[in-house]
């Protein structure tokens, strides 16, 4: 191996990536819906359901003046 390390740090940078990818997915809109007393479960993204309860939800928050303040 010429660079000792180097296979440590391409490690890292795939930790790092992995990370941020977890992260932006978090923030991702995600329809979550519990139907009577079931579990509850995540609607696809191209789902009708899921882009109508979206939508209404995005109407909501703008009648109210948009989203709250962070912190």
């Amino acid at each position: 191996m010429k660079y000792p390390g180097i296979g440590r740090l391409g490690g890292y940078a795939e930790e790092v990536a992995a990370a941020l990818r977890r992260r932006r997915d978090l923030r991702r809109p995600r329809v979550r819906v519990r139907i009577d007393h079931a579990e509850p479960r995540v609607l696809e993204d191209d789902a009708p359901d899921a882009q109508r309860l979206l939508g209404i939800a995005r109407d909501l928050v703008a009648d109210q003046g948009g989203p709250a303040p962070s912190g």
